[in-house]
Order: structure tokens, then C-alpha cells, then sequence
């Protein structure tokens, strides 16, 4: 793979409304130097904006219609940047487009490291608000909406024995705990994160052993004082330099093949907070690819 070539992948959209809530923050973050902080190292930027069909909004097409044909365009997107010999880096509204990066990767053995300040695994017969967003774990992990996956994406799940979820704290509901805590899935609290040990220790043995990694970065992992990121900003999480330094380390240690950055909400973001980060996220890729 040509290490100094990039793919902003972008998509613009919260669930399938585009340019809506954190929607929004994909193409504010390429206006505050998200592309160039991608070319500080003197790598090639290719960019790719994902677009939704009309059809979407036609009567009879639902909320997860338009989730999965998101997160096929986005796998669709990732294949070619893979083929292209491009690093993908995903600049999402919502989290499940780390579903299609996923399948799009092509891995023989995926490993997913999955900041986010909420699990994401919640399931339609348990959860209480219906948010579909609040299921992008459980779909890349095989627990909801395998029938719609099976028919739209290329790839099976991932083992939850594959996943790290770092960060998490604020929950959906009582059953997504329990369902955390009957998972495989790897779990790291903030506290264990403030060196990134505990993380190198924990993707070492995912298992299967990981042929390559995809590290998903909810922004809402950071600590609601350090950033407002969207309305689900919760205390007790990460700050700014804490997370690039346990980006650094995975970047250092392991095969990550691609990056997402998503469900920034600039509406919440007082003071132009996040962008400053996130593009110190994006050189700490370009310096490590």
C-alpha cells in the first residue's frame, strides 16, 4: 500500500438526513484543515463524498433503508480506496458507517477499536429510545438487523471476541449492560485508558488474532468539559491529548488499515472546540502511516 496517499471518505449525514445535526461535522472539520492535516507528510489527498439517493426520502423507504445504503456506499467507497492502494480515512455523522468500512476492508481477520462514549449495542427488541444509531455495534458484532446486513453488505460480522470498546459510559439502558456484560466483546473505561497499556494489551489478543484493524473514534469520547461534541456529551472521558496518544500507540503496534472519525456536531461546539483536536488526530495518521 502507497502510505502516502490518503481517502477522505465523507458522509454527511445523521441516519439519512444529510447535513442534519452531526451530519454536519464531516464537511465543517474538512473546512478547519482536516484534508491538510491528512497531507502534512507530504501525502496525496483523494476525497470522496457519499450521496444518498432521492429515493430514500420516497414514501415506503424507512430509517434503516437509508442506514444500509449508507453503510453499503461507504464499504463500496473503503473497497476502492483499498484497491487504489490509499489509506481510508471515514469522516461520518453517524457511527454505523464503521459497519461498510468494515466490510469494505476486505480483512481476513478484522479487529475493530470502537471509542465512543456510548456502547452502540443496543438491539430493536430491547431498546428504549429506537435511536438506530444506538446499534452500530450490535450490527457489526452480529446481534441486530442481520436480515437487512445479509442482503446489503458483502461481509459477515466481526466476533464481539474481535472488538475492543473503549471508553464507553453513558448507556442506552439497563439491557444494553447486560448484554455488555454477557458479550465477548472487550471492555475499557476511560480510567484504564490514561496510558494506552491496557489497550495495546487488549487488541494483542483479540482473537481471532487480528490481521488488521479499524479504529473507530466516536469524538464524544472526549470528556463533555474538554469538548461539547453532540448532544449525548457525557463527563468522565478523555482529553484531547489522551486520545492522540492511544491513537499513536495502535498506529505504532498494529496493522490499523483504516480510521473513523465521527458524530461531531459543530451546532454544540462552543467555542470551535473539536476541530482543533480532530485535526491533531489526522497528522498523528499522516505522521505514522
Amino acid at each position: 500500500m502507497d502510505t502516502q496517499a490518503f481517502s477522505v471518505i465523507v458522509v454527511p449525514y445523521e441516519l439519512g438526513r444529510p447535513r442534519h445535526g452531526v451530519g454536519c461535522g464531516p464537511e465543517h472539520l474538512l473546512a478547519r484543515g482536516a484534508a491538510s492535516a491528512l497531507a502534512s507528510n507530504g501525502a496525496t489527498i483523494h476525497a470522496h463524498t457519499i450521496v444518498l439517493s432521492d429515493s430514500f426520502n420516497a414514501s415506503g423507504s424507512g430509517e434503516a433503508d437509508a442506514a444500509f445504503e449508507i453503510m453499503r456506499l461507504v464499504a463500496g467507497a473503503v473497497r476502492r480506496a483499498r484497491d487504489a492502494g490509499t489509506f481510508p480515512v471515514v469522516l461520518a455523522g453517524s457511527c454505523f458507517s464503521t459497519v461498510g468500512a468494515v466490510a469494505g476492508l476486505n480483512e481476513l481477520a478484522p479487529g475493530v477499536v470502537w471509542f465512543d462514549a456510548h456502547p452502540d449495542f443496543c438491539e430493536p427488541a430491547t431498546t428504549v429510545s429506537g435511536y438506530f444509531d444506538s446499534m452500530g455495534l450490535s450490527v457489526l458484532t452480529g446481534s441486530a438487523w442481520q436480515a437487512l446486513r445479509a442482503t446489503t453488505l458483502e461481509a459477515p460480522p466481526i466476533p464481539e471476541s474481535a472488538v475492543v470498546l473503549a471508553g464507553a459510559r453513558s448507556f442506552d439502558d439497563p439491557s444494553e449492560v447486560a448484554r455488555l456484560e454477557a458479550s465477548d466483546i472487550c471492555q475499557l473505561t476511560c480510567d484504564d485508558l490514561r496510558t494506552p497499556a491496557k489497550l495495546i494489551d487488549a487488541v494483542g489478543n483479540l482473537s481471532p488474532a487480528t490481521t488488521g484493524v479499524h479504529v473507530h473514534i466516536d469524538l464524544d469520547v472526549l470528556d463533555k468539559a474538554v469538548a461539547e461534541v453532540n448532544v449525548f456529551g457525557a463527563p468522565g472521558g478523555l482529553d484531547g491529548d489522551e486520545l492522540n496518544g492511544l491513537l499513536a500507540a495502535l498506529l505504532e503496534n498494529f496493522p490499523v488499515r483504516a480510521v473513523t472519525l465521527s458524530a461531531y456536531d459543530p451546532a454544540y461546539d462552543k467555542g470551535d472546540r473539536v476541530p482543533p483536536i480532530a485535526v491533531r488526530l489526522l497528522r498523528t495518521i499522516a505522521q505514522t502511516r
